[in-house]
């Protein structure tokens, strides 16, 4: 089936180092002054729909739209409900998307079947902002921030401590690097609205990023 993405050169780049390979889609750098011919796709994927108003509401076009609905959920990202039976949410941020399984929500069977009929290598996650891995690894970073302002650690401890003392295959900051600070500080900037600052507070070294 014929994808077109749709998004920043950077966010472009990063999925195309990943599983932009297997899609083999047309790319299409947003904002632009012309307008790609919408109905040649079966696939759209829009890299910053949680970002900025995505075209997929706009257009007509009977294509499956696949949304990144990291920073917002699918669901508060859909004008009106009819538009869950053509779309889905995934994880399509820097780092997450280099990885082989597509991490993916819908708020219809239709819509789902649609996707992974495309995308088989794909799990299905419930509709939440961070989704469930970008979620917990955002928050992770967050807690090491706030670690280092309250016992005035340099983050380089932290690095040593993380990679070797867990066995993570990145430290802090490069997996802080690989995702985009402002891409895990807009994450946990929207859990700590959904939930309160007094569940997920926001470290300050974090808004600096």
């Amino acid at each position: 089936m014929p994808a077109l993405v749709i998004g920043s050169k950077v966010r472009i780049e990063a999925l195309m180092r990943g599983i932009g390979r297997r899609w083999n889609p047309d790319l299409w750098e947003w904002p632009a002054r012309t307008a790609p011919n919408w109905r040649l796709y079966d696939i759209i994927i829009d890299l910053e729909a949680d970002e900025r108003p995505s075209p997929a509401f706009r257009v007509v076009t009977e294509a499956l739209w696949v949304l990144s609905s990291v920073k917002k959920p699918l669901h508060r990202l859909l004008p009106e409900k009819r538009f869950a039976s053509r779309c889905v949410g995934a994880n399509l941020l820097p780092a997450f998307c280099e990885r082989d399984i597509v991490e993916a929500t819908a708020l219809s069977d239709e819509a789902w079947n649609r996707f992974i009929a495309w995308e088989p290598n794909a799990i299905r996650v419930p509709d939440t902002t961070g989704l469930v891995s970008a979620r917990i690894l955002c928050l992770i970073l967050n807690e090491a921030l706030l670690l280092q302002s309250e016992a005035y650690l340099p983050i380089e401890v932290l690095d040593t401590a993380v990679k070797l003392g867990l066995n993570y295959p990145y430290t802090l900051s490069e997996w802080g690097e690989r995702i985009g600070w402002a891409h895990v500080r807009d994450i946990v900037q929207a859990l700590s609205a959904d939930y309160g600052a007094g569940v997920y507070p926001v470290a300050p070294a974090l808004l600096g990023k």
